[in-house]
């Protein structure tokens, strides 16, 4: 099976098929109309821009996604950018669709001068994105079971945020 992955801004034709995945799986319990996610999506339409998106295809077909976009974690706002709303069709996962969407993910960040992406995930699915260069950077986060873990697409452009984990940063800095 061979796993092509493009960005959104190259097959702008699937955004339907993307938005649609993202609210199905992610938003439909806080939103009522895909459109919400449809106008997102539409943010990113620019290569090698964030927000960006990357999609996989099998055989001429989506079958997964991921966004790269400022923040996704309301708790740890001086982090940034973040990868988010990762997809993989059901019958497609456990072929190694996602672990391409997130090199493609990183490999992008590293091309456009970004020094590290976050994540924002359930503690049990944190060994997915170890396996793809990935290290936990917090535990704990928030009000579910959530580590953010970080990725350094390039040590040299990678600033560290500012604050220690788990401790709100100085007077005057971001806010988690």
């Amino acid at each position: 099976m061979k796993i092509e992955v493009k960005q959104l801004a190259e097959c702008q034709e699937h955004l339907t098929t993307v938005g649609t995945w993202i609210f199905e799986a992610f938003w439909n319990k806080r939103h009522k109309d895909p459109e919400v996610v449809l106008s997102w999506l539409r943010l990113h339409t620019q290569k090698d821009r964030v927000p960006y998106t990357v999609v996989a295809f099998v055989n001429g077909n989506p079958v997964g996604s991921c966004c790269v976009i400022e923040n996704d974690c309301v708790h740890r706002k001086q982090y940034a950018p973040w990868v988010a709303a990762v997809y993989v069709k059901p019958e497609m996962r456990l072929r190694g669709v996602a672990s391409m969407i997130l090199q493609e993910a990183a490999t992008i960040a590293t091309r456009i001068g970004v020094g590290g992406l976050y994540i924002d995930c359930l503690a049990i699915t944190a060994p997915v994105y170890e396996k793809n260069g990935w290290k936990i950077h917090e535990r704990e986060v928030g009000d579910k079971d959530s580590v953010v873990m970080l990725r350094i697409t390039n040590q040299e452009l990678h600033e560290p945020p500012r604050g220690r984990p788990n401790q709100a940063p100085a007077a005057g800095g971001p806010r988690p």
